[in-house]
């Protein structure tokens, strides 16, 4: 009879472990672990340099070139300019209910391109009484400075204020409505701010019409 811990004559493995051999038999079998082979620092590559701008460099772009000017315009400018020198205009229509506020816009837009300075612009239609003495100082004043100005007023026939502003400006020029022109206004209009301070006339588009 044997014990449950006695080896002799048999092959059961001794209680309380296994044997040598058995240990080194399967010490055999297991995978190792792979060793860790310390080597020399590696030492960082230097970065490859980009082919590209590292920053996007902000080009200006050109300025707006100025649309061509009307040959009217051009052709209005010339009179106006051409026939005597002034520094003040004042536009005033012909009759009562027209305006000339275009025609004076589209004088200083011609001038403010030939000249260095640019030239001011004042609109003086609905001129309330008392504020006509204000408007003509301005223009002096801005005369004074070397400084060329357009003032629209409205038909002196409709708001008397207009006609001091009028007699402040060294010239003027008439703004006729084309198709609804009241000769009888013109000529009285005419007669009021006096014949030798205008420059000449120009002719106006009805509303909703295309030059």
């Amino acid at each position: 009879m044997f014990e449950p811990n006695d080896t002799s004559g048999g092959s059961g493995t001794p209680r309380g472990g296994e044997s040598n051999a058995s240990k080194q038999g399967q010490g055999q079998g297991r995978p190792r672990p792979w060793s860790v082979v310390r080597g020399p620092t590696p030492v960082p590559l230097a970065p490859e340099e980009p082919h590209y701008p590292l920053y996007n460099e902000v080009v200006p772009a050109p300025p707006p070139q100025p649309e061509p000017i009307p040959h009217e315009l051009l052709h209005l400018w010339a009179m106006l300019t051409q026939r005597e020198k002034w520094s003040s205009l004042v536009v005033v229509p012909a009759q009562p209910g027209a305006s000339g506020i275009d025609a004076a816009r589209a004088i200083v837009e011609v001038g403010s391109q030939y000249r260095e300075k640019p030239i001011r612009f004042i609109s003086a239609e609905g001129l309330p009484p008392g504020s006509a003495a204000r408007v003509a100082w301005e223009m002096r004043a801005h005369v004074e400075q070397g400084g060329m100005i357009v003032v629209c007023i409205d038909s002196v026939l409709s708001n008397p204020v207009g006609i001091e502003v009028a007699l402040a400006a060294e010239r003027a020029l008439l703004c006729v409505p084309l198709g609804s022109t009241q000769f009888s206004a013109a000529r009285h209009t005419l007669d009021m701010i006096g014949k030798g301070r205008f420059l000449g006339s120009v002719t106006l588009q009805p509303k909703g019409r295309k030059k």
